[in-house]
């Protein structure tokens, strides 16, 4: 029997005198709430897993509202701020969850899934409890539990709807999980050749072993011809014996074409892992008639119980192996530690890349002046839709990691895992990945990437807010990382004439090359030595005591050094010239990228396994620029930046114009001419990197070599400059709601050929002086001289380049795709380091300062 409403209770008076007239004076505030009520479909959003504006969930100890007119669920104190957002009263549907641990069978089997294999497996049994909560527009309040037969059938229909529906957290990991589906069925799986089946496969695993090496793990069933053998090796001498590879090479060698394989031991009546060893295919694949092929051999799949490892839990222990023990510590006894600034995020499959990242940036003191705000004033001006909008989701992020609100004291024996407590950044990672093709997948990423993708996205979405809804005065978070690369262009022969132009940056990035190693000869020496292990040897695990492979130690100065070396050969206006980098200024807070990631000479990503060790102090204010210098001839504006500026009776082409350095970068690794402008132009003033990332996402594109198109002198429906003169008006609305002047938006518009997204990434890129350089479109560059002239308009945050280590993010893989992050940071009393492993957070005893991927130091004088 349910147990009277709180309110009966409290009253002093029995259930009996009391109930009737309380549950008559609730059901009637429900009634005079409920109109404008409806049911939600599968495909609208319902946000019953996490507060829009703080991290609690169902399990939180007040539980989580979720407003039936909105579907936006609320913590039980962010209620109020609710209502006064609309102006009116509201109903909710309070969903109260908690974990009863399961008592384990004692016949309970081993784990087989990749799931239980990572540690995932189900403990508990969730109890739900739910509650209509009716809330007035002065703040009273009333409830009744549910479900309650007297509760007007509309409401109950929303509350069931509700309580049925997958929410937006499953809706969005659906769409994560589908996205990521990417292994294809093979082309040869309806006409595959089968042998007649003179042996029957015994299903008994003790009975199966390759053919040729006789291992019995890690084996391949060839389709065709019933082969068995074992496994590829992998690139660093592990895996299997090579046995069905070879087989599948010497019968085409033969003439007969047996693609088809299927590994022994992840056969379910669910399917198994299949591969195609055809040249065109080399993958994973789908076989539709796998049954039938294996049942052409004697393997019933109804009969067949999962004894191996899949190849995704395989790769899960293939980069879990990469410096583990030292990266994460874990052979060291971490004391845990919790409190504002020491707490963990919860994985959400893939998402160190994320945590790390946000570790590494949301606890300077800068970004905390900007977004700690104990009086909700951020959140509180959020747009109704305040789950996408970046400013109350950043907000949210740095008041829950910063604050007590998610740190309570340790208790001895409790659950880290538990949901009560931990803080799952759901609705964060939806909103930045969103329309992005990489970080709205399910997979690994690359952390650099991210934290400029976030960067970027952070200061568009701040341009609208700061100085109204945001404090820390007017310049961009961004701005504490961005800084200057001062570029020298020199030509080679004739008069030596010198070119000066300023990128701007966010990350330095540290080359890392295997001949500076300081101990290459012992390298050579290991490597030479042990060219000629036979694969037996190979594939044995070492003993204790065995010496380990020496890594190669590369010094920063030698990096630091490479970084500055002049870069040779540069075609640059029809001759040679040589291109040099200094730091034109040093950011208040400089992020340097070990580039110990690289793509080999078959375009394959892989990894530079070496010790890089980086100091707790640091200066470079030997690598600062000076500029134009005594004695130097510069290069006079390239022939049609000068005819351009001298047409002053029409205006020549808007068009933004390439970069000549980035350009010749990229023509100097063999692109071709129009299509490093066209890369050029699309990443503005961000440098050749940048540049050649973007060729590589668009080299596919039609048109991506063709000559660039230029708008013709006037080419506008009008000559005004102040109305959309032809531009979309939708593009012209969407850019001015981002804070941007019609004025500009038409013109750049106007010079980029209507393409909102060209359009939007000129005016950022230009922000700090847009006035000007939409001038310079319009007097056909008379502003200024020559690409990458937008970067020395910005307004940086300079000082003297003496800096102090503060945090790093590490990884562990074989390339940035795969693999785990996690990060270090100085925390707390005395800048003791701290090690941030997604939800794990405990002091550091021996942090890797030698392995990190991303370093972030503080200048001194900040």
């Amino acid at each position: 029997r349910p147990h009277p409403p709180w309110h009966a209770v409290r009253s002093g008076k029995s259930p009996q005198q009391s109930t009737l007239p309380a549950m008559e004076a609730a059901m009637e505030k429900i009634r005079s709430l409920m109109a404008g009520l409806k049911a939600p479909q599968h495909y609208d959003k319902v946000y019953k897993d996490e507060c829009i504006f703080s991290f609690d969930t169902p399990f939180s100890e007040k539980g989580l509202a979720v407003n039936l007119k909105t579907w936006q669920g609320f913590g039980s104190d962010m209620i109020a701020m609710d209502i006064q957002r609309s102006g009116s009263g509201a109903l909710y549907l309070v969903l109260k969850y908690r974990q009863v641990e399961k008592e384990k069978p004692a016949d309970e089997a081993d784990p087989k899934s990749l799931t239980d294999l990572v540690g995932a497996t189900d403990k508990y049994d969730v109890v739900k409890e739910y509650t209509v909560l009716a809330v007035d527009a002065a703040g009273g309040r009333a409830e009744t539990p549910y479900p309650c037969q007297d509760l007007p059938m509309i409401v109950t229909d929303v509350c069931e709807a509700i309580i049925s529906h997958q929410g937006a957290k499953s809706m969005d990991d659906v769409g994560r999980w589908d996205a990521d589906q990417d292994i294809k069925e093979s082309k040869y799986f309806k006409d595959l050749v089968q042998l007649p089946a003179t042996k029957k496969i015994s299903p008994h695993p003790k009975d199966w072993k390759c053919e040729k090496s006789g291992d019995t793990q890690n084996l391949w069933l060839n389709l065709s011809d019933g082969h068995i053998g074992g496994g590829r090796r992998f690139w660093d001498g592990t895996g299997g014996s090579n046995g069905a590879l070879d087989h599948f090479e010497e019968e085409k060698a033969k003439g007969n074409f047996y693609p088809l394989v299927v590994k022994l031991g992840t056969i379910t009546p669910q399917g198994a892992d299949v591969y195609s060893y055809a040249p065109d295919e080399d993958n994973m694949v789908k076989d539709p008639l796998l049954a039938q092929h294996l049942e052409h051999w004697g393997i019933d799949v109804m009969k067949m119980d999962k004894t191996e490892k899949t190849m995704a839990e395989l790769e899960v222990d293939l980069n879990l192996s990469y410096d583990w023990s030292k990266i994460c510590e874990s052979g060291e006894n971490l004391v845990k530690v919790r409190g504002p600034g020491m707490v963990g995020l919860k994985n959400l499959g893939n998402s160190c890349y994320m945590n790390s990242s946000v570790q590494l940036m949301m606890a300077l003191p800068e970004v905390k002046q900007r977004y700690l705000d104990a009086d909700m004033q951020v959140r509180k001006s959020a747009p109704q839709e305040a789950a996408g909008d970046l400013v109350s989701q950043v907000a949210k992020l740095v008041n829950g990691l910063n604050t007590e609100r998610y740190a309570p004291p340790l208790k001895d024996g409790e659950d880290e895992d538990d949901p009560k407590i931990v803080m799952a950044p759901q609705m964060f990672r939806s909103l930045i990945g969103k329309n992005h093709p990489e970080f709205s997948s399910g997979r690994q990423q690359d952390a650099r990437e991210f934290i400029e993708y976030f960067l970027e996205q952070l200061t568009r979405a701040e341009r609208t807010a700061l100085g109204s809804r945001l404090g820390g005065g007017d310049r961009p978070t961004s701005n504490l990382f961005d800084f200057a690369v001062e570029e020298r262009l020199q030509e080679t022969g004739g008069q030596s004439r010198v070119k000066y132009s300023k990128m701007q940056q966010n990350l330095f990035g540290l080359p890392v090359k295997l001949e500076d190693a300081e101990n290459l000869e012992e390298v050579t020496a290991w490597k030479a030595a042990h060219a000629e292990v036979g694969e037996k040897d190979a594939k044995k695990p070492k003993t204790e005591g065995e010496p380990e492979e020496p890594k190669p130690v590369i010094p920063l100065k030698s990096c630091l050094e490479r970084w500055a070396l002049p870069e040779d050969g540069l075609s640059f206006r029809g001759g040679l010239a040589s291109k040099s980098s200094r730091l034109a200024t040093m950011p208040r807070y400089l992020m340097i990228q070990v580039q110990r990631y690289y793509l080999d000479e078959k375009w394959v990503p892989s990894k530079l396994d070496c010790k890089v060790p980086m100091p707790e102090t640091l200066n470079l204010e030997h690598l600062r620029g000076k500029g134009l210098q005594s004695g130097e001839q510069e290069l006079p504006q390239d022939e049609d930046g000068a005819a351009a500026a001298v047409a002053s009776a029409a205006p020549a082409s808007a068009s933004p114009q390439p970069d000549e350095m980035v350009v010749a970068q990229l023509l100097s690794m063999g692109l071709n001419e129009n299509a490093a402008k066209r890369a050029s132009i699309a990443v503005g003033s961000a440098g050749a990197e940048a540049a050649t990332a973007w060729y590589f996402e668009h080299s596919e594109d039609p048109g991506i070599n063709d000559p660039l198109e230029e708008t013709p002198a006037g080419g506008g429906a009008t000559s005004g400059g102040g109305d959309a003169g032809g531009a979309d008006p939708e593009s012209v609305a969407m850019l001015c709601s981002m804070g941007f002047a019609q004025a500009h938006v038409a013109a750049v518009l106007k010079s980029c050929m209507n393409n909102a997204e060209r359009a939007a990434d000129w005016l950022f890129s230009h922000a700090d002086d847009l006035d000007s350089a939409v001038a310079a479109l319009g007097d056909g560059g008379s502003g200024g001289g020559g690409g990458g002239g937008g970067a020395s308009k910005v307004e940086y945050d300079d000082g003297v380049g003496e800096y102090s280590l503060i945090g790093f993010v590490s990884h562990i893989g074989k390339n940035t795709s795969h693999g785990h992050y996690v990060c270090h940071m100085k925390r707390g009393e005395g800048g003791s380091w701290v090690i941030f492993d997604d939800s794990k957070v405990a002091k550091s005893e021996h942090p890797p300062l030698d392995l990190g991927y991303i370093y972030l130091y503080r200048r001194n004088d900040a």
